[in-house]
Order: C-alpha cells, then sequence, then structure tokens
C-alpha cells in the first residue's frame, strides 16, 4: 500500500462489493456464509493497517504485540456475532417493500461511512 492509510480500505471496498453484486446475481434468500466473510473482512482490513503500524521502528511497550492480536481477534469474533445475529434478525423478519429496502440501503451507507471515517482517523495528520 506504499505507507499510505487512505487507500487501505479501496481493495476491501471492492472486494466487498463484488461479493454483494455475487450474491444479488444468484439472488440466493440469504447466505450463511456472510457472517464469517464480513468478520474475515474486518480482521484483514486490522491487520493491513497494523502491517502500516509495524513500518515504524519504534519499539512499543512490552506485550503491546499480544494486546493487539487480543484486540484483532475480539474484534473478528465481535464482527462475527453481530452479522450472524443482524441474519438471524434479518430471515425472522423476510419482509419485502420499499421500506425495508431504503433501511438496508441506509444501513449500508452508514456502513461505508464509518469505513471512511476509520480510515480517515488512523492517518498521519490524527497523530
Amino acid at each position: 500500500m506504499l505507507g499510505l492509510p487512505a487507500v487501505v480500505p479501496i481493495p476491501f471496498v471492492v472486494v466487498a462489493g463484488i461479493y454483494g453484486a455475487q450474491l444479488a446475481v444468484d439472488d440466493a434468500p440469504l447466505d450463511v456464509a456472510a457472517p464469517a466473510f464480513g468478520a474475515g473482512l474486518v480482521v484483514a482490513v486490522e491487520l493491513a493497517y497494523w502491517s502500516l503500524d509495524a513500518r515504524d521502528r519504534v519499539r512499543g511497550m512490552p506485550g503491546d504485540d499480544l494486546r493487539r492480536v487480543a484486540y484483532v481477534a475480539a474484534l473478528g469474533v465481535g464482527a462475527l456475532l453481530v452479522a450472524a445475529v443482524l441474519l438471524a434478525l434479518a430471515d425472522a423478519i423476510r419482509t419485502r417493500g420499499l421500506g425495508v429496502d431504503v433501511v438496508g440501503a441506509v444501513a449500508a451507507a452508514c456502513a461505508l461511512l464509518a469505513v471512511v471515517l476509520f480510515a480517515r482517523g488512523r492517518g498521519p495528520a490524527s497523530e
């Protein structure tokens, strides 16, 4: 990534978009692998940022790497649990219509906004 934190989310957004497009084309009701895919993306993004942090030649405190591994693991498990609960709720509701489409679009826009804000907060200007 050439050390540019602002471009880290771009390939992950593209992969998520391709996955979403594939789900739309297949017109499958629910993909039970979606929570694992989402959690994998969250962990991969965090590891990408960690690799940028590792480029700095500053030694951290003893145990920093272990704490970071625990944080990344907890983040992945949390993302998996939240996505699984949302998938179960979506399966239980199975509602169709404009209202549900609007709520889904707003949720997707908020998720993208969170990724962008998170990426901007990781840049050199925030230090």
